[in-house]
């Protein structure tokens, strides 16, 4: 198909013509899914990137703009949907094997449980905290307000309300340094979200 015959298929399926969607299914189904597969390995998995690519093809028809010819947008799209799809499984098959790595590690489960007196340990650094700074903080923590929202609350602005909350962390790691850092966050985000 020259780049004419192409341009003039696609505005018609730009249209809604059915007719002209399925020829050029016809015509490229196969040969996409020959190409997809070069990149895949698995057959049933080259299929469905080229249904997929017809699906949204056809979804969005509307929208889509094609400066190059049809013929090397469809194989453009496949071979980016394609490596898409390697780097979301490479990054899946990564996660997996530190799930797996973690699952044959013992475990101490005693770092999972928050240490006694740690929550009034918290309340009170809190209270230690500059008034503003532990409005801010409050409202952040408590509340669930988000920056924006604690900025115009307070009539200060966002800059503001990020160094503030920064310092307040700070001052709060420093203060409880003998307890561990992820124990101090979950604590602080658990008290704020309990009961929500």
């Amino acid at each position: 198909m020259n780049h004419w015959e192409g341009k003039e298929l696609f505005e018609k399926i730009k249209s809604g013509d059915e007719h002209s969607f399925e020829i050029l299914f016809l015509k490229y189904y196969k040969p996409l899914c020959t190409y997809a597969f070069q990149f895949v390995n698995e057959i049933e998995e080259a299929e469905e990137v080229a249904q997929d690519f017809f699906v949204k093809l056809w979804e969005k028809r509307s929208v889509i703009e094609i400066d190059s010819s049809l013929n090397n947008y469809m194989f453009r799209s496949i071979k980016n949907h394609c490596l898409n799809l390697l780097l979301h499984n490479n990054i899946k098959n990564r996660y997996s094997e530190k799930i797996k790595e973690t699952a044959n590690s013992s475990v101490d489960s005693s770092q999972f449980f928050l240490e006694p007196g740690l929550a009034e340990k918290i309340e009170r650094a809190i209270n230690l905290l500059p008034k503003k700074r532990k409005e801010v903080f409050r409202l952040s923590r408590e509340e669930g307000l988000k920056y924006k929202e604690i900025a115009d609350r307070l009539s200060i602005s966002v800059k503001t309300v990020e160094a503030q909350m920064g310092l307040a962390l700070k001052f709060l790691r420093d203060q409880l340094s003998e307890f561990d850092p992820r124990l101090i966050l979950f604590q602080i985000f658990y008290q704020s979200n309990r009961g929500k």
